[in-house]
């Protein structure tokens, strides 16, 4: 059984067609991922077959794939209009609409910092992507864990963001979260993350953390993130290398293939799942 984990940015609405929009992406990649006979899991899926990496599944799937969604905009569940591409579906929405019966489970990792996230509001390059006013309010977060469609998990305090005047890191390292090194850096990004994100869902955050960037270092990987992991609330954290989960998987350096970086087509996608 093959298994895999796949990201997109609600955010990245550059154009109309497949390449440049990932709500068109992700409305043809669900029907790729069933085509190849593969079948969408949540991420507890995932991380129980690195705990058990032989056990069985009940059904004739070919792959097992998680999907995950970036940075939190409320366009991971609402729909909103582009001011030039006019209308945009939602991803909960895409994911209800594919399967109406029993939607798709997805995982939002989100930012934490509400001053961070109304900072890249207003600083966003529309070059690499599209934030429309108040698109990074967490008020939609509960709204989606009850709707059952959607998880909400960590992606940092601030995501070291480039364009922010200050940053929750000892040496204002932007750009980099390899560059977290410490106790006291990884607290500020990790833990307080999770104390808010607790706080806002009602202790429903989800137990995932997404590294910025897909950047670690042998400091989280190994000792931070396993020391701490029951007090961070915290089973697996994710990167964006670009390989399947497997028996060798470190659960603190789970890969993930990133839409419109590791792929930008259906056929590249099928590519990827199908791999002998």
């Amino acid at each position: 059984m093959k298994r895999f984990v796949l990201a997109y940015h609600s955010h990245r609405v550059l154009g109309d067609d497949y390449a440049h929009n990932d709500h068109v992406a992700l409305a043809a990649d669900l029907r790729v991922i069933h085509g190849a006979g593969a079948h969408v899991v949540s991420l507890d899926a995932i991380v129980d077959a690195i705990d058990t990496p032989h056990r069985t599944t009940s059904d004739d799937a070919v792959a097992e794939v998680a999907l995950t969604f970036d940075d939190g905009p409320r366009y991971d569940f609402a729909d909103f209009t582009h001011p030039h591409l006019g209308l945009q579906r939602g991803f909960a929405n895409l994911l209800r609409d594919f399967a109406p019966e029993q939607p798709l489970h997805a995982t939002s990792f989100v930012i934490a910092s509400p001053d961070a996230r109304r900072n890249m509001e207003t600083t966003y390059d529309p070059a690499h992507s599209y934030v429309g006013a108040d698109a990074l309010a967490d008020d939609w977060w509960n709204a989606a864990i009850d709707a059952g469609a959607l998880s909400i998990a960590n992606h940092s305090w601030d995501h070291l963001h480039e364009r922010l005047p200050r940053v929750a890191h000892s040496a204002q390292a932007r750009g980099d979260f390899s560059s977290v090194e410490t106790h006291d850096d990884a607290d500020a990004q990790i833990a307080a993350a999770g104390d808010y994100i607790r706080k806002r869902t009602r202790d429903r955050m989800a137990p995932w953390f997404a590294y910025p960037f897909g950047h670690y270092n042998a400091f989280l990987v190994d000792e931070y993130l396993p020391r701490n992991a029951s007090r961070l609330g915290l089973r697996a954290a994710f990167t964006t290398d670009a390989r399947p989960v497997d028996v060798y998987t470190n659960r603190w350096c789970v890969p993930r293939y990133v839409c419109g970086h590791h792929w930008t087509s259906p056929g590249a996608l099928r590519a990827i799942l199908t791999e002998k």
